[in-house]
Parts: structure tokens; sequence; C-alpha cells
């Protein structure tokens, strides 16, 4: 029996792009989906758009207006709109690939027991294409759970469906406004099977006002990301002992979004916490350089 897909695309102030994401899940060569697309409150001309696409594509294409409340909120409301078993989350920013929808229809026909399936993606920088691999993955739920935190597992949303059964167990957290699907990640990887396809399912359009270069929504959930990965997200006992190493990473990772944002005190102030959760991590030179560097700007800033 073929998988059905609902293709979810949260919009918020980007109707300048959006016509060519529905367009792009509308051309798939594939039978069984539909697309929703959530409007979070926009102030452009996405309602314009969407009506317009609505128009033209008819009941393949469902629409919902709601106040401004954060990416993870819409999320959840895709899954609740969602009338199939299989969720992608495809960013209005971006375009599915063609063929996506049958790769991951193989892909589930051979991995049964998958909840995830993950595929290949393509970058897409002032265009210039380049195409990213399927992580690899394993059998041992703990193996992929270890992997992802340690960026050894990439997922890019759009690059991977998603069964409903998963959002019994777990739900996107709606005070997060940014990185909400690491701990959605980490609970599916921790607690189901995956899969993965070796087809690009996405391209990943890449440009200044995305939310992936926001460093100061990066900077205001900081790390309070560890707990809403760790604390009451359903993981097994196991998943403790990956803690501090998690910690010294989220740290790492901060601090280099603290440099590029030129922030010298947040620099200094996870480099601090890396070293203590983790002084293996901590000490590689090229995050000491960043440190004495940050030193160094704090003096003359002083001076």
């Amino acid at each position: 029996m073929s998988a059905a897909f609902s293709v979810v695309i949260p919009a918020y102030n980007y109707g300048h792009c959006l016509e060519r994401a529905v367009k792009s899940v509308m051309a798939q060569d594939y039978a069984h989906f539909e697309v929703l697309v959530i409007d979070d409150g926009s102030t452009d001309n996405t309602a314009k758009v969407m009506a317009g696409l609505q128009e033209a594509s008819g009941a393949g294409l469902r629409c919902f207006h709601q106040q401004n409340k954060g990416l993870a909120a819409v999320r959840n409301r895709g899954v609740d709109e969602a009338g199939t078993d299989w969720l992608i989350f495809l960013d209005a920013d971006d375009e599915m690939c063609p063929g996506a929808l049958q790769a991951l229809q193989n892909a589930i026909e051979t991995h049964p027991s998958a909840r995830l399936i993950i595929g290949a993606h393509e970058t897409d920088t002032t265009g210039v294409r380049e195409r990213v691999s399927a992580p690899r993955v394993s059998t041992t739920r703990e193996a992929n759970f270890r992997d992802y935190l340690s960026k050894k597992i990439g997922i890019s949303n759009g690059a991977c469906a998603m069964h409903r059964d998963l959002f019994t167990t777990v739900t996107y957290e709606s005070t997060l406004r940014h990185t909400e699907d690491i701990p959605v990640f980490a609970h599916i990887l921790a607690n189901y099977d995956v899969a993965v396809t070796p087809e690009p399912l996405v391209v990943i359009h890449k440009h200044a006002g995305s939310m992936r270069n926001d460093v100061d929504a990066a900077m205001k959930v900081g790390m309070s990301l560890e707990r809403y990965i760790f604390e009451g997200n359903g993981l097994p006992l196991w998943a403790g002992e990956y803690r501090r190493a998690y910690r010294a990473r989220r740290a790492l990772s901060l601090l280099k979004l603290a440099e590029k944002g030129g922030y010298p005190d947040l620099v200094r102030r996870f480099f601090l916490i890396a070293l203590c959760a983790d002084p293996r991590q901590a000490l590689t030179p090229r995050y000491v350089r960043r440190f004495v560097s940050c030193l160094f700007k704090r003096m003359r800033n002083a001076s």
C-alpha cells in the first residue's frame, strides 16, 4: 500500500518565495499527498499569495492563518491538521526535489519499522548548488542519539519524513523560537527506528534572512536547549550519559555564534562552560584561539 504524505509549509513573511515551495510539491509525480500552508501572522503579502495558490491548486492545498506564535506552534498545528500518516515540514524558502515523495515511499516499503526517513538534500547559495549526502545511521538507537548530538547525523527539515505516531510521545516546545526541532529529533532517534534514502529530497536555499542565521534568536535559547533535550523529553535512562558532552558541544556552538555576532563576553562565558563540562572539547586549538582573541577584544574595549 502506498504511503500518503502531508507536506506542511510554515509561512512567515515569505510571500516572495512561497509560490516556489508550494509548486515544487504540487509538481510531484506521486498520487497520495496534501499540502498544508500555515501563515503564522505574516505582515507581508503572504495571505494574497496563499489565496492565489489555493485557487489554482484546488483541494490538494489547504491554507490556515493564525496569530504569530512561532515555528514550534506552527509545526504542532501541522501535526493536528494533517490527514495522513507521514508528515514533511518544508520551509517556505526551500523547495522539494522532483521525485522526493516516490523516494520516500520506496524507503518506507524497504524499512517498514522505521518511523523517521532521512534523505539527502541540496544547498543553493546564490545559485551555486551543492549536494549533501544522507547521513549514515545505525540499527542501534543509542548510537543514533549519540551521533545526532555530536553532529555526525544531520537532519534538515524538508529532507525527512516523520510518521504521525511519533507525535504521540513528543511535541515541539512552543517556548522555543529557535532550534525547536532539536529536542524532537533527539527524542525520535533515542526511541524509534530510522532509515535513510540516498535520493535528495529538498533544495535548501541559504540566504542572510534565514532563521538559520539568526544569532540573536540562538542566543535567547542559549544553554536552555540542553534542558529541553534531557529533561522531560521521554529519553531512555542511558541518554543521561551523554549530557555533559552535549553541554560542551552546545556551549562551543554558541561560542562560534557569539564571535560571529560580536559578543566577546559571551564567547568567554561559553568557553568556560565548555571547559567545565568537557575539557578535551574546549581545549581544541580553534576554540582556545577564539577565547584568547575575545580576551584581547575585551581589553581593547575596556581601555
